[in-house]
């Protein structure tokens, strides 16, 4: 029997002056998904301190046109920095080196007032108050470093402040459980956390064990249409294509004064799915943009 195909990934770099490194790495983090490595190199002939960026497309990306917008932002570095040439090098990488290249740019962050998210292999010693959550993103995309995941990371840190006490919760499209974990730690009464892909449910409920929430938090591969029970609190980081289609389910299953936060699309995409999500039924509780490249939206909505 031969072996199933191995998946080849596409790994990326380019070298940039230091003052533009933690600019071009969070803009591969924010374009890709997933982590990228900072490597300090030999000195520009000018003196200038090189840092040599290096990020990964998985397979699946790789032939979308993600790579066409890394190319337009490099160029457009080059435009504001002429003495610069700004080059992407490119070469596969079988996947099981993958796995192991980016971790190095995986540390402990801080999300929020309280929220810090850790990789296992990293030790962390929490202030008071802060709260915790280790992750392993296997295959399965939430580190907590994406915009679309920090920005519902923010808001449900503030809604349990504020609005929530002890609600059931549904996570849609759980990737690695991030939202769902988060959400049971600050205390969710239950969290459903579903995905469709079965590699990313696996990788959920590996994280769901590390944090000791195996109690509160129940992962499944059952598709949005086949739940019928209603809950207080959605997340939903998934693209705007797909949001468009659930909008009038998520409505149906989010209970009277419940919360509806929405993520993974861009600024561009907010204005239609606001549109469509306040024709169904809800309000507009909080809208908000990443910090800083002003590119990713994160709306929240609740039902009257």
């Amino acid at each position: 029997m031969s072996s199933p195909k191995e998946r080849i990934w596409l790994e990326i770099s380019v070298v940039v002056p230091s003052e533009l490194s933690d600019a071009v790495a969070n803009f591969f983090v924010e374009t890709t998904g997933h982590g990228v490595k900072c490597e300090d190199i030999e000195p520009h002939p000018e003196g200038t301190l090189l840092v040599k960026i290096t990020g990964y497309l998985a397979p699946e990306q790789a032939e979308t046109g993600l790579i066409k917008k890394i190319y337009a932002y490099l160029a457009s570095l080059e435009e504001l920095y002429p003495e610069y040439r700004f080059k992407l090098e490119h070469r596969p990488l079988p996947e099981e080196e993958w796995e192991t290249a980016w971790q190095v740019y995986f540390k402990p962050i801080k999300v929020g007032k309280r929220l810090v998210i850790k990789p296992s292999w990293e030790v962390y010693i929490p202030e008071p108050k802060e709260i915790v959550i280790e992750i392993d993103p296997g295959r399965a995309f939430g580190t907590g470093h994406h915009p679309s995941t920090y920005l519902i990371l923010e808001t449900l840190e503030e809604l349990f402040e504020k609005e929530l006490a002890s609600p059931t919760v549904l996570d849609v499209g759980t990737g690695t459980g991030i939202l769902a974990i988060a959400a049971a730690k600050l205390g969710a009464k239950e969290v459903i956390a579903i995905d469709i892909d079965p590699e990313a449910t696996e990788v959920a409920r590996e994280n769901i064990l590390r944090n000791h929430l195996h109690d509160k938090v129940f992962v499944s591969t059952t598709p949005i249409w086949e739940i019928f029970s209603g809950f207080d609190l959605i997340c939903a980081n998934i693209s705007a294509y797909e949001l468009e289609l659930m909008a009038e389910k998520l409505t149906e299953l989010l209970n009277t004064k419940g919360f509806l936060l929405l993520s993974g699309f861009l600024k561009e995409e907010a204005h239609k799915l606001k549109e469509k999500y306040l024709s169904s039924g809800l309000k507009l509780y909080q809208e908000k943009t990443d910090r800083e490249f002003q590119e990713w939206t994160m709306l929240a909505f609740q039902k009257d």
